[in-house]
């Protein structure tokens, strides 16, 4: 019960932190659209959760409760209105296991992560120049009308695919870490938690602004990010790699801000942001799980001594 317990407040506080980025796509739903974005968004996760997630095969820890660690900051950014990575923060707690306890093999799984969340954040870059220069040329010859119509349909679109995509990379990712079984019963859990999960993020709006905290983007511009993050992360899915999805998006904002004429940046956001979701947070987390793991040996380590030195001691 209590390693349920445990999986589904993992997955809903996974889900509300990263729907920041579903919602933030949506123009529908400043309209009173709450019910369609619910269920397209819940089916999303879901979906991307049960077809996508199996791809992963991530190195586990044996101390399952270390992993409480990035529940908590992960809550504390959710809080403070920080979207960041949970799927980072898991890993950057496996780093902290790995190097207390010289797991090599949790050591060469970050090494291999984490060049593949430079890698994203390259291509992401490159990616939204590329398109953002497209988008304008496409754009020139396009009425007004056509626009607008283009932005309510892919907005609603967008609330799917992206929550597919962070259903099966996020969700995949943590599942693998924390050995969740592949069964019926778990699978209801995490769809449940899901359901919850959305609904509380609708009911009291809880949206985290990326894009606000970076680059000011109007119309469809503003999906670029998500176009190119949509791509990368399925991707990824099928590579089973568990990628930053805020990460890539970060980027793909900052290349639509290169190839933008304005180039108006919030440098103070920007710096504020990384330091807050990915610099700070993963220290902090990697640090806690060195320091909780390396107490723990060291009481194990104590207490074995003393009780071969209790049976070796002659009566």
């Amino acid at each position: 019960m209590l390693y349920e317990a445990f999986v589904f407040v993992s997955v809903f506080l996974a889900v509300l932190n990263s729907m920041g980025l579903v919602l933030s796509s949506s123009y529908c739903f400043k309209y009173g659209s709450g019910v369609y974005i619910f269920i397209l968004s819940a089916a999303g996760w879901i979906l991307g959760y049960v077809i996508e997630g199996p791809n992963f095969s991530l190195p586990r820890s044996s101390l399952t409760w270390i992993y409480v660690i990035p529940l908590m900051v992960v809550l504390m950014l959710t809080l403070l209105n920080y979207p960041t990575s949970i799927t980072q923060l898991y890993i950057s707690t496996l780093l902290g296991y790995s190097l207390a306890t010289n797991y090599y093999q949790g050591l060469s799984a970050v090494v291999r992560i984490a060049s593949s969340w430079v890698l994203s954040f390259v291509v992401g870059l490159t990616a939204s120049v590329f398109l953002r220069k497209s988008l304008v040329r496409m754009l020139q010859s396009a009425s007004v009308i056509k626009v607008l119509l283009w932005i309510r349909v892919l907005s609603l679109t967008y609330v799917f695919l992206l929550s597919y995509v962070l259903g099966g990379n996020l969700l995949g990712s943590i599942a693998s870490l924390l050995g969740i079984a592949n069964s019926a019963k778990s699978t209801l859990l995490i769809s449940m938690s899901i359901a919850a999960s959305v609904y509380v993020s609708l009911r009291s709006g809880i949206s985290l602004g990326f894009a606000k905290i970076l680059f000011p983007m109007r119309y469809l511009t503003s999906l670029i990010p998500y176009t190119v993050s949509l791509v990368l992360t399925q991707v990824a899915n099928r590579l089973g790699v568990p990628i930053v999805i805020s990460l890539v998006m970060f980027s793909s904002i900052l290349g639509v801000g290169l190839a933008s004429e304005l180039k108006v940046f919030h440098r103070r956001r920007i710096i504020m942001y990384v330091l807050t979701s990915y610099i700070g947070p993963f220290i902090l987390s990697s640090l806690l799980s060195y320091s909780l793991t390396n107490i723990y040996m060291t009481n194990l380590e104590r207490l074995l001594t003393y009780n071969l030195s209790t049976l070796e001691t002659p009566r």
